[in-house]
This record gives structure tokens, C-alpha cells and sequence, in this order.
């Protein structure tokens, strides 16, 4: 279906995901970024139950005509579980009707666990591979700490995590709030991976909050469903948008920013993330920690204009 350029002149980039609605949103901009070549995908069993999200996966590989793609799972495990509601949702996805006409090929499950997987994909490319991280830091943490050559081999992480200016999001016994789930689901991979030199650009919390699915979205959704993948997006959306008062774009936010850098404006500090206590999984700003970009502004209008044309991609 992707109208591309020739697969030499395009950028590797490799989705490390966790399988929620805007996972897999953001799994549908990639796929229609004709600049970068999408290798593969790895699934970590956080906020989703890996069975449905790895259907969905599929689903939209073939929905994209991408037979060439695979995708692993994690056996990475939860410090903190992300709360059951939220993790059910992903069984909804696979009967909305512009996906579920399309037959999962479970032969492109890969059979090695993702670190694995996520590691010979990268190290097999000559190129540099991106990485857009829209789930916890665990896979890829366990990956470059099993294989340390896979640091040289990695350009820049995209990674949807963490809060500094506005409040967590995480609601749990004897929690101050201010961690993101993403991180507090594994704050000790998430320190690793912060301190493992890696280029990481962080999409907390602070911005996405400047993308909410709202009327404005779901309106010109709605009036451009004759593309397919409108219609998909919308339907997906809505399943949280009519439950919930607020539901964002966040994981959305660092895809379309590899392909459309000008929606945001990053900024750069040093930070490290609270291991234990009442504020285990907080990300905050210190000259004692590692150096990291973060998106500090984000121009919202062209974001949504952005995001609504690449949805009319087919």
C-alpha cells in the first residue's frame, strides 16, 4: 500500500512497543513515513495483554501489505502492573471492521524473545536504526545490556516517558503521582537505559498533554473515514474518547515527530529516575545525571495537521 522510495534511501527505524491504543496508532504513522523503513517490532506485555496486542500487530502489517515484517514478544516482567481496565481495552481493537477483515499471519511471530530479536534485527543493518520506544525501557535495556555492540549501532531513541513540569500518571498505594507509567512499570530498566549513553529524546508527559484526542480530532476524522485508515483511527479512538474525559496522543507524539520535527521544539538536561519510596519511577532534571533532549513545546495545530494527512494515506 506505501507508496515509497526505494528501501536503500530510506532510515531503519525499529518500533519497541506495548501494544495500547496509541501503540498501535503510532505503529499506523510509522508505516506511512515513506523516509524510514520500518524492521521490526518488539511487544513488552505492559499496558495491553501481549495475545491481543500481537494480533493487532499483525493485523496491521497486513493491512499495510508488509509481509516482509516481524515481530517478538517480551518475557520482560512488570515491577508495577499497569492497571487491568486499561490493559483490556486492546481486545476491542481486533473486531473493529477495517482490521478485522484483514487475516493475522501468525507465521511473522518470530520465535526468539524481543531483546533477541531486537538485537539481530538492528546488528544484521549496515545503517544506524532509530528507535521509537512507546512502552516501558525493559526490551531494549535487556537487549543492549546482553549485546553492548548494539549502542554503536543505534542513531537516536524516541521515547514516549516520563513527567517533568505536569503531574504523573500513575494512581497506586502509598504513590506521590509523579511518576509515568511507562517508566514506573520498570524503573530500574528505565535508570539503565537513561544511563547506558544512548541519544534519547524524551515525549513526557508535559507535552502530550498538548495533544488530546478532542471534538476538533475526531470530527475531521470522522469527515475523512473514506480512507481507510481515517476510519480505523477513528474507530480506535473512540473506544477510549467516549469513556474517558481525557485520552492524548502519546504515544503518537514521537513517531510524528520523526517524520515532521517541526511540531516540536526540544529542549536539554540532565536527569535520573527514583529507584524506590513514594516516588519510585520519577524522572527528574539534575546536573548529577545523564544528559537527555526532551520535547518542551509542541505546536499543536500543526501536529494535528499532520497527523490528519498521513491518516489519508489509503
Amino acid at each position: 500500500m506505501q507508496k515509497n522510495r526505494a528501501v536503500s534511501e530510506q532510515i531503519p527505524v525499529f518500533l519497541d512497543m506495548d501494544g495500547a491504543t496509541d501503540d498501535l496508532v503510532s505503529l499506523i504513522i510509522l508505516m506511512t513515513l515513506s523516509k524510514y523503513r520500518l524492521t521490526g517490532v518488539s511487544i513488552t506485555n505492559g499496558n495491553c495483554y501481549s495475545k491481543n496486542a500481537l494480533e493487532s500487530v499483525l493485523r496491521i502489517f497486513g493491512l499495510f501489505g508488509r509481509n516482509d515484517l516481524e515481530v517478538a514478544v517480551s518475557n520482560a516482567k512488570a515491577v508495577n502492573v499497569f492497571p487491568t481496565k486499561w490493559r483490556e481495552k486492546g481486545q476491542l481493537i481486533n473486531k473493529l471492521d477495517v482490521i478485522n477483515e484483514i487475516i493475522p499471519d501468525y507465521s511473522k511471530v518470530n520465535n526468539d524473545e524481543a531483546a533477541e530479536f531486537t538485537a539481530r534485527k538492528i546488528l544484521s543493518l549496515e545503517e544506524k536504526s532509530i528507535i521509537i520506544l512507546t512502552g516501558p525501557a525493559s526490551n531494549l535495556s535487556n537487549a543492549v545490556e546482553k549485546y553492548p555492540e548494539l549502542k554503536e549501532k543505534i542513531e537516536k531513541v524516541y521515547w514516549m516517558a516520563g513527567a517533568f513540569l505536569s503531574n504523573g500518571n500513575v494512581i497506586a498505594p502509598d504513590h506521590d503521582g509523579s511518576a509515568e507509567w511507562n517508566i514506573f512499570w520498570d524503573p530500574f530498566s528505565a535508570r539503565k537505559l537513561l544511563a547506558s549513553g544512548l541519544k534519547i529524546t524524551f515525549f513526557p508527559l508535559d507535552v502530550c498533554d498538548q495533544v488530546p484526542v478532542d471534538n476538533y480530532l475526531m470530527y475531521f476524522l470522522k469527515k475523512q473515514s473514506k480512507h481507510k485508515l481515517s476510519q480505523l483511527v477513528y474507530h480506535m479512538l473512540e473506544l477510549n474518547y467516549n469513556e474517558h474525559s481525557k485520552y492524548y496522543l502519546w504515544d503518537v507524539l514521537p513517531t510524528l515527530f520523526l517524520g515532521f520535527p517541526e511540531i516540536a521544539h526540544l529542549s536539554n538536561t540532565s536527569a535520573d529516575i527514583e529507584l524506590r519510596g513514594t516516588s519510585a519511577g520519577n524522572i527528574f532534571k539534575t546536573s548529577k545525571g545523564s544528559p537527555i533532549h526532551y520535547a518542551s513545546l509542541i505546536d499543536d495545530e500543526r501536529f494535528y495537521d499532520c497527523f490528519l494527512k498521513q491518516l489519508k494515506h489509503f
